[in-house]
């Protein structure tokens, strides 16, 4: 947002909630909300920019963080001398999935009626990142395939993590990306190819598997690959 509206650091200030817990039927899920506030009297207006124009923060922001020769963070990126603190903790791989998504498309303005959240938060419930990954979730477990879900790989022993695989075959080195993200394109495309070539060449050995939506067509084939 900074840097899209160009704004200077007092313009912008932010609040983050502590998680709470939320039911839904029978089900149970966290919450979180990161509250933004315009600090300038009266209000500057760009944060009802910001929620007209959320995909192009989104976009800002993805070509910020995705730059040459950063893995996980640096000074060009996410450090700062204010942040030292956390630097430990600081890797934009595991932020692009959102930002992906939220990049894809302008936002749109729906009613509650309009817009059926269950699928979304069944995926959660099942700690999957989308309706898509927990289709893909089913199938596995229909052909008794165990996998752990949103696994931070890295590519060789001690590295820092490089990405967050959607799914690990349980006892193997079989990480399965679900690419649903209609972003995939461009610099964003080779930088994910970069990854997984890292991720398949390190010493770790992994084998890396990408599904898309089309692929459920074939479930067989989803199989088979799995397994073989």
């Amino acid at each position: 947002m900074r840097q899209l509206y160009m704004l200077d650091g007092p313009e912008l200030d932010f609040s983050l909630e502590s998680p709470w817990e939320r039911t839904e039927g029978a089900r149970k899920h966290k919450c979180g909300a990161l509250t933004f506030m315009d600090t300038s009297v009266g209000g500057s207006g760009f944060l009802e920019r910001t929620a007209a124009e959320m995909n192009l923060v989104a976009k800002r922001a993805i070509e910020h963080l995705d730059h040459k020769d950063c893995e996980t963070a640096c000074y060009r990126c996410l450090k700062s001398y204010n942040n030292q603190r956390y630097h430990e903790y600081l890797t934009w791989p595991l932020v692009m999935p959102d930002l992906e998504q939220l990049a894809a498309d302008a936002p749109k303005k729906t009613g509650q009626e309009n817009h059926d959240p269950r699928p979304w938060l069944e995926a959660y419930d099942q700690g999957c990142g989308s309706p898509l990954e927990l289709k893909f979730l089913r199938l596995f477990e229909k052909h008794g395939i165990a996998v752990d879900k949103q696994v931070a790989v890295a590519p060789d022993p001690g590295a820092p993590n490089i990405s967050v695989a959607d799914f690990v075959v349980q006892g193997t080195k079989k990480a399965i990306y679900i690419d649903g993200a209609a972003f995939h394109r461009g610099d964003r495309l080779r930088r994910d190819r970069v990854i997984r070539e890292k991720l398949k060449s390190g010493a770790m050995g992994w084998e890396v598997l990408v599904f898309g939506r089309r692929d459920l067509d074939d479930p067989e084939r989803v199989i088979s690959k799995v397994r073989g």
